[in-house]
């Protein structure tokens, strides 16, 4: 290569690092807190609280197990430049702790961790339950009370991060939570005459927060994370529930390929709905105007039409 194309080449790149460099200092000039959230109902209240004072992100891309998730190196560059970063728990993100650390020692990163404060259930004892290093179910959002303990410690990091807009952000956190009290208020009235109490899930262990909250029975295929197989025994048992209940419908998650569920359905005659827990989306999901309140909303009424409620 002769001296001018090797000029001109490093002139190209100097021009391409100067244009990222510039497109980076426009955005961290703008004032607005930069706020790296690992999942969805996370993300969402994130951006629900922060409004036009934040920029949230999410780290976790869509159709991603977050229990087994496996940090990549620019998972830790991305927190490392961001103000404050969200995770739900240590039982959810076990993962957290590396990224918290690696991160922390370069920057000032104001660490969050939501689910502080909120009622952890225990995961199911059972199969695959001895095996997990997490004792506790990590899907807290699912009881809408745990969600608004979730929403007033993002608002708290904010305001501990930019005290100007303190306002901005409360008045914002509490419109939110006044979203999840009518929420609430739907699910107890709609869920309270019903002609069946149970929910029978042919997958993993997701979806105890909501069955506790509105007195439901809920009984699930398998207590491991999603990528798991569920032991013949668990599902043996679960085929003789079906039948010995003699319940409508059977659910199955979002993300999880429902070949098991189709098995059970065929087996006992019942129909399939869909659940959502609230953390598995799809890239379409993410595109679209989806947000944490319509998948409840959502969920609602495929419960509703799952127990055969008036």
């Amino acid at each position: 290569m002769s001296v001018k194309k090797l000029f001109l080449c490093f002139l190209v790149l100097f021009l391409l690092f100067w244009a990222c460099q510039q497109a980076e200092d426009q955005s961290e000039s703008d004032g607005k807190l930069k706020v790296v959230a690992t999942i969805f109902p996370i993300y969402d209240f994130a951006r629900n609280i922060g409004g036009d004072k934040v920029n949230v992100t999410m780290l976790l891309p869509p159709a991603t197990d977050a229990h087994n998730y496996e940090l990549k190196p620019e998972d830790i560059v991305k927190v490392s430049k961001a103000d404050i970063f969200l995770f739900t728990n240590f039982e959810m993100e076990q993962w957290a702790y590396k990224i918290i650390k690696a991160a922390g020692e370069k920057t000032n990163v104001l660490a969050v961790e939501t689910g502080s404060g909120t009622i952890l259930l225990p995961l199911n004892e059972g199969d695959g339950h001895e095996k997990d290093a997490s004792k506790f179910d990590p899907h807290i959002w699912l009881d809408l009370d745990n969600a608004q303990k979730m929403i007033d410690n993002i608002a708290n990091s904010f305001i501990k991060k930019d005290s100007r807009h303190s306002d901005y952000y409360l008045k914002n956190a509490q419109k939110y939570k006044l979203k999840l009290i009518a929420l609430d208020q739907r699910y107890r009235k709609e869920l309270a005459k019903c002609q069946t109490k149970t929910i029978l899930h042919a997958g993993h262990w997701a979806f105890a927060y909501l069955a506790h909250k509105y007195d439901l029975i809920y009984i699930a295929a398998y207590n491991s994370s999603a990528d798991t197989e569920p032991s013949p025994q668990n599902i043996f048992a679960l085929v003789e529930k079906i039948k010995g209940q003699n319940v409508p419908y059977i659910y199955y998650e979002d993300l999880v390929a429902p070949r098991l569920a189709q098995t059970i359905a065929k087996e006992t005659g019942t129909g399939l709905l869909k659940l959502s827990n609230g953390h598995d989306i799809s890239k379409k999901d993410m595109k679209s105007d989806l947000s944490f309140t319509s998948l409840m909303e959502a969920n609602l009424e495929t419960l509703k039409k799952g127990m055969q409620c008036r």
